[in-house]
């Protein structure tokens, strides 16, 4: 039997616009296959929540933007392959902005990153 993936749900308006571009560029031959960053987010009472892609248990997590001190950040999970996952905490905006460096994670062959 092959593989098995795990289900990671989908329901958000990003993950609709994105499938609507697969078909779309499908319609006109592109023929690729939809490869969506996994997302979520939660607002909790003062907290806004953004996790773009999952981190592996080996990721090292940096704050990229933000201080964690003032309420508002960005972490970026770094993996052996490259960039794994982004958290917003307070900053939808930078953390959306700091997503489009995994789309290549997600949907392009995995190469060990050299340093």
């Amino acid at each position: 039997m092959g593989a098995t993936v795990p289900r990671t749900p989908r329901e958000n308006r990003t993950n609709a616009s994105e499938q609507g571009l697969v078909v779309a560029a499908d319609i006109l031959g592109d023929g690729k296959p939809y490869l969506p960053v996994p997302y979520f987010w939660t607002d909790q009472f003062d907290v806004k929540l953004q996790v773009h892609g999952i981190a592996s248990p080996v990721a090292q997590a940096r704050v990229v933007e933000g201080d964690p001190v003032d309420g508002r950040f960005v972490v970026r999970l770094e993996g052996p392959l490259g960039p794994e996952c982004v958290l917003g905490w307070n900053m939808p905006k930078q953390a959306r902005v700091q997503r489009a460096d995994l789309v290549d994670h997600y949907t392009r062959p995995r190469q060990p990153v050299t340093p």
